[in-house]
């Protein structure tokens, strides 16, 4: 069957089951009906696809506002999630540099990034650049630990993080500009305006930093002579949001999200290596309320990943690299039809489809340079007085391997008005990279068409307990990983991925919010155990203790704050090798905001000037920044 007729089977199918349930949707007696509220965000919660209170979630979650990254004055969208409970952050530098962040000891290509409902990664690499996403942009960030490839499909082995950007109905204006450390320069802008009806928002932020040189010294106390210039970053990025009801039943929305700019990094070349950089999103929506139980959205977008290599050549006599252009630009589009049906007050169930197709143009040969994926998937929602309960499926259908299915279960009980109990069991996969399956040969590496996902199995026992004005939260987790793709090596013969792995990883996480003496205090703890089942080594660069504490004062026009961020020891190859020291950094921040528009801020990152290191490149330590000041200045109306 082809990939049209085939979609074109799905879609009437699941048409034939939304009229099943339509019809008896409307034998049920008033009383148990609920209408949609037209105020509902228009994205989805992350934990369920569909929008709930934190209270009525059983995942665990942690939310990030745009108040609380206003208060935590972070640079990058990397400063706020390396923060989050259970994660591990990794970066090859500053600002601008290779980053990305583990959530409970996966992989760092095993978190699910979503902008406003789009799933955004590279095709060739399977990961997303969060370092080229702006901060600027964001109005909220959700980071849901766990397995939700039941609802979202491959890559949330670890979990998900979605960024909402910011979309407001009110007339404002900001702007902001600010200077620091390495010649860091910021200017963002910001407006939005509407009606009852109509909703408009747009923002711009312009980011740019002379650096410095990530290189550090390698084992032997020695220093990469060949690159050692500063590593500047510069990054000019925009967002438009629109919104319009059509009628009380029916909206349309939009939004484009653009981030270009170019980033320098270290080599062995003998002049700047950079890359130039384009990351874009748009999407458009329609919401609506067919009647007063069944609410339907049907969302079509597209995203890119663009990025152009500049390497030049080596001193004489260097063989292996000249002065060379690459470029790998990845095109994803995606349908989503998702419907959602209120049975009663306390039943909620989701069907949905998606069909996602990724096209792949880059200078590298590729043996396969697209393919499809289509889904169906469903979700059964009960929220009882005490008792709650989650469970959700879905099938993919993939060109390159097939068909594989997921599935979740979760629930909570609420002991009291104080403590409530959760745990869930769920299954996961990742698909391989187009560098994984399709890399032509070389020298040194070839794709592996051969293939298969990985998979995983994880369960998760929390407990939270309210006590007045703090609230804790403790979550045991426990994740096996089979099929992990790993890179082999096989010289003299030509290398390429392999899956050949079994991860084994558990862990606990305790996590504190709450007000003592006017100061509020957020505190989180990791304490992870990631472990090659074959080897029983702890997997590459993954930390087994992380903390993080926050701490917040306001006092009239004044507002300041610390923050302590703490690693352990962690390695930088497989089999333990090469180990990169633990950590401890101390931020500190302030505000004064001297009328109701304008506001002057100023923070001191790594204040003791700690000296650490997340990985390493040939032996060479990539430096993480020293001391790091900035200032700026804020005007709202």
């Amino acid at each position: 069957m082809s990939n049209q007729s085939h979609f074109v089977s799905i879609t009437s199918i699941l048409s034939l089951f939304l009229y099943s349930i339509l019809s008896y949707a409307e034998s049920i007696p008033p009383e148990y009906s609920s209408s949609m509220n037209s105020d509902l965000p228009q994205i989805v919660v992350t934990a369920t696809r569909t929008a709930n209170t934190v209270d009525e979630t059983i995942a665990p979650v942690t939310i990030i506002t745009r108040e609380d990254i206003e208060r935590s004055q972070a640079s990058s969208l990397i400063d706020v999630l390396r923060t989050a409970p259970g994660v591990n952050f990794t970066s090859n530098g500053g600002m601008g540099s290779t980053s990305g962040i583990s959530i409970r000891g996966t992989n760092i290509d095993h978190v699910l990034y979503l902008i406003d409902g789009v799933p955004v990664r590279s095709a060739t690499s399977g990961s997303m650049t969060i370092e080229f996403i702006p901060l600027a942009q964001i109005e909220r960030i959700e980071v849901v630990r766990g397995p939700r490839s039941s609802l979202y499909g491959s890559d949330a082995i670890g979990g998900v993080v979605q960024l909402f950007t910011t979309k407001n109905k009110q007339e404002k204006i900001s702007a902001s500009i600010g200077y620091g450390s390495d010649n860091t320069r910021e200017l963002t802008g910001s407006y939005s305006t509407g009606s009852k009806t109509t909703s408009f928002s747009a923002g711009i932020s312009i980011l740019d930093t002379d650096g410095y040189d990530f290189f550090g010294r390698d084992s032997y106390g020695m220093i990469n002579t060949a690159d050692k210039d500063d590593d500047g970053y510069e990054n000019y990025s925009m967002t438009l949001n629109a919104s319009h009801s059509i009628t009380s039943d029916l909206e349309l929305s939009g939004f484009y999200l653009r981030s270009q700019g170019e980033s320098e990094f270290d080599g062995y070349a003998t002049e700047t290596t950079h890359l130039d950089f384009t990351e874009q999103v748009f999407s458009g929506t329609l919401d609506y309320a067919i009647n007063e139980i069944w609410q339907s959205q049907l969302q079509l977008s597209r995203s890119y990943d663009k990025q152009y290599n500049y390497l030049h050549k080596l001193p004489a006599g260097n063989i292996y690299y000249t002065d060379a252009k690459s470029h790998f630009n990845t095109r994803t589009d995606l349908l989503n039809w998702q419907n959602d049906f209120v049975l009663r007050d306390s039943d909620l169930m989701t069907i949905g489809i998606d069909y996602k197709n990724d096209k792949v143009d880059s200078s590298t040969d590729f043996s396969e340079d697209s393919r499809w994926n289509k889904a169906i998937y469903g979700q059964y929602l009960y929220y009882g007085d005490i008792f709650d309960t989650q469970v959700s499926v879905r099938s993919d259908d993939n060109e390159s391997f097939g068909t594989h299915n997921t599935w979740s279960f979760a629930t909570g009980f609420a002991l009291d008005d104080a403590v409530r109990v959760t745990t869930s069991y769920g299954t996961a996969f990742k698909a391989p990279s187009f560098n994984d399956l399709y890399w032509p040969a070389d020298f040194f590496f070839k794709g592996n068409p051969d293939l298969k996902p990985e998979e995983s199995s994880s369960f998760d026992f929390g407990v939270e307990i309210t006590t007045g004005k703090t609230l804790w939260s403790a979550h045991y987790f426990d994740t096996e990983v089979d099929n992990l793709i790993t890179y082999v090596d096989s010289y003299p013969d030509v290398s390429m991925m392999e899956n050949v792995s079994k991860a084994s990883i558990d862990g606990f996480e305790l996590t504190v919010n709450s007000e003592i003496l006017g100061f509020e205090v957020t505190a989180n703890v990791s304490f992870v155990n990631p472990l090659d089942q074959e080897s029983g080594k702890i997997l590459a660069r993954r930390s087994k203790r992380n903390i993080n504490i926050s701490v917040d004062k306001s006092s009239g026009q004044l507002s300041y704050g610390a923050s302590i961020i703490a690693s352990s020891e962690r390695y930088n190859k497989v089999d333990e090798q090469e180990r990169l020291a633990g950590f401890g950094l101390l931020n500190i921040r302030s505000a004064w905001r001297f009328n109701k528009h304008w506001t002057v801020k100023a923070k001191i990152d790594n204040l003791l000037d700690k000296d650490y290191v997340l990985t390493q490149q040939g032996g060479f330590d990539y430096k993480q920044p020293d001391r790091f000041a900035f200032a700026s200045i804020h005007y709202q109306m």
